[in-house]
C-alpha cells in the first residue's frame, strides 16, 4: 500500500477519504482520529447531505495530498515518518486496511472534490449518557452537563468541564428541543451511505439510550449486507427494557447472520468497586451479569473490552484479567468470542498513567506475568494472545516514561487532588476508601495543593 499511495504522491492517505467520525451531536467531523474535528457548513449542507463527510476543508486538504503537500491536521503521521530511519505511519496502515484498500482505484480515478462515500464510519447521535465518568465531559453526557449545571465547574488549575469554556469551542450539543441538521441530514444520507458502508460504529453518549441506534439496527434487519462489520460502544448498564431490545435486535441479526461481523465494545477500565467508582453511575453486577447475558443470549456474539488505561486502573487490573479469563472458560466453546484493548488515557492529565512512580509499576508487572502464565492455547480458546501481552508491555514501558517535567507533574497532582475532592464531596463517595492503594499518593496530592493554595 505504501508503494500504491507513493505512486500517486508521497503524502496521499485513503483515510481523508474514506474514513469519517460525524459527531451529530454538534456538527463537527474529522477524517481519521488524529486531524482536529472542525465545523460541517449549513449551508452546504442544505444543498448537499454528503457535506457531513465531504466538507470544503476536506476537499482542500484532498487536493493538497493529490498534490504532494501535508495538511497541518495530520502532522502526528508527519513526525513519525519524519523520525529518523524508515518508519510507516497510520496513514499507510489505515490505507492498508480492507475497507480501504478495496476503493483505491475509485478515490485515484475521480477529480480531489468528487463527493465520495465513506467505508468507514463512525458516529455520535447524541449525548445522552447515564454515567458521569472520571475522564468525561458535559459535552459528551447528560449526566455530567447536569451535574455541571448545577454546581458548576470542578476547581482544576487545567479547565476541563466548563460548559460555557466547551460552549465557546462548539463542542457543547444542540439541545433536544431544537431540529439538529446534522442528524436530519445524516437520515438523508443514510440509503446512499449504507450501500458502500464496511465498517460502521456507533458511540456516544451511551448509544443503547438513543432511539437512532435501534432504527439503524431495524434498518439492517431489513437490509443485510454480508460484507458490513457493525460496532456499537456500550457502558452496559442501560436500563432493563432497553437491553432486552438490543439483545432482541442482535439475536436476530447476528443469530441470522445479516452482517459480515458485529462486534460489542463494552466500556470498563479495571474490576468491580474500583471499576464504578472511575465510571459514576455504573452497577458493577448489572454491568458483568449483561456481559454474560449477552454472550449467552446472542449465539456467536463477540465483545471487546475497552479499557482506557488510567494511573486508577492498575491497582485490579490482573483481577480484571482474570476476569477475562472466566468468560472465556464460559464462553468460549469453539472460537474466541472474548476481547479487549488497553488505549492510554490522555487527557485529563492528572489521570495519566504516567504520573506514578515506581511504587505502583508491580500491578502492571503482576498483571503481565499472570498474562504470561496464561498464554492463549488453541485447543480450548483460552489465554492472552502474544501481541496482546506485548500491548500491555507497552502500556508498563509507557508509564515507565513519567512526566519528565516536576513541574507539570506537581501541577498534575494538585489537580488529582482537588478533582477527587469535589468528586467525592458532590458524589458522596470516598477515594480512599475504595483506593487504600493510594493513601501515600493522595497525601502527597494533598500536600501540594496545600502548598499551591
Amino acid at each position: 500500500m505504501k508503494k500504491r499511495l507513493d505512486e500517486v504522491s508521497p503524502s496521499m492517505c485513503l483515510a481523508k477519504w474514506l474514513q469519517v467520525s460525524m459527531h451529530l451531536t454538534n456538527g463537527l467531523t474529522q477524517s481519521c482520529y488524529h486531524p482536529p474535528t472542525h465545523k460541517i457548513d449549513l449551508e452546504e449542507l442544505e444543498k448537499n447531505p454528503k457535506a457531513l463527510h465531504n466538507t470544503s476543508q476536506k476537499k482542500t486538504e484532498r487536493k493538497m495530498m493529490r498534490e504532494g503537500l501535508r495538511p497541518k491536521g495530520c502532522e502526528y503521521c508527519w513526525k513519525i515518518e519524519d523520525a529518523p530511519g524508515e518508519h510507516m505511519s497510520d496513514r499507510h496502515y489505515r490505507s492498508g486496511e480492507p475497507w480501504a484498500r478495496g476503493a483505491f482505484e475509485e478515490v485515484v480515478g475521480h477529480p480531489y472534490d468528487y463527493d465520495v462515500n465513506p467505508r468507514y464510519v463512525e458516529v455520535n447521535f447524541n449525548q445522552s449518557c447515564n454515567l458521569a465518568c472520571a475522564y468525561c465531559s458535559p459535552h459528551l453526557s447528560t449526566t455530567w452537563e447536569k451535574e455541571i449545571q448545577k454546581f458548576g465547574e470542578y476547581p482544576t488549575l487545567i479547565p476541563h468541564n466548563s460548559i460555557e469554556a466547551l460552549e465557546k469551542q462548539g463542542l457543547m450539543p444542540i439541545k433536544h428541543k431544537k431540529d439538529n441538521p446534522y442528524l436530519k441530514a445524516f437520515w438523508q444520507y443514510w440509503p446512499e451511505l449504507y450501500k458502500d458502508l464496511k465498517v460502521f460504529r456507533m458511540t456516544g453518549g451511551e448509544p443503547l439510550l438513543d432511539p437512532n441506534t435501534y432504527k439503524v439496527l431495524d434498518y439492517i434487519k431489513d437490509h443485510p449486507r454480508d460484507d458490513l462489520e457493525l460496532a456499537i460502544t456500550s457502558n452496559m448498564c442501560a436500563h432493563d427494557d432497553l437491553f432486552d431490545k438490543f439483545l432482541s435486535s442482535m439475536k436476530d441479526i447476528v443469530g441470522k447472520k445479516k452482517l459480515k461481523r458485529f462486534m460489542l465494545f463494552p466500556s470498563v477500565d479495571t474490576w468491580g468497586e474500583q471499576a464504578a467508582y472511575i465510571r459514576y453511575g455504573m452497577d458493577w453486577e448489572k454491568f458483568w451479569g449483561n456481559v454474560n447475558r449477552y454472550l449467552d443470549e446472542v449465539e456467536d456474539g463477540l465483545i471487546t473490552f475497552i479499557v482506557t488505561m488510567n494511573l486508577l486502573s492498575v491497582p485490579q487490573l490482573k483481577r480484571f484479567m482474570e476476569g477475562v479469563v472466566e468468560l472465556q472458560k464460559r464462553h468460549n466453546k469453539h472460537f474466541h468470542r472474548v476481547f479487549f484493548d488497553v488505549p492510554f488515557l490522555r487527557y485529563p492529565a492528572w489521570l495519566s498513567l504516567q504520573n506514578l512512580d515506581d511504587r505502583y509499576y508491580h500491578y502492571l508487572e503482576e498483571t503481565i506475568e499472570y498474562m504470561k502464565a496464561h498464554p492463549e492455547t488453541n485447543d480450548n480458546y483460552l489465554g492472552f494472545r502474544d501481541f496482546w501481552i506485548a500491548k500491555m508491555e507497552r502500556v508498563l514501558s509507557w508509564t515507565k516514561e513519567g512526566v519528565g517535567n516536576e513541574e507539570e507533574l506537581h501541577k498534575r497532582k494538585v489537580d488529582f487532588y482537588r478533582f477527587f475532592s469535589e468528586y467525592d464531596y458532590r458524589r458522596n463517595v470516598n477515594f480512599l476508601e475504595v483506593f487504600p492503594e493510594f493513601k501515600d499518593y493522595w497525601q502527597e496530592c494533598e500536600e501540594l495543593s496545600l502548598k499551591h493554595g
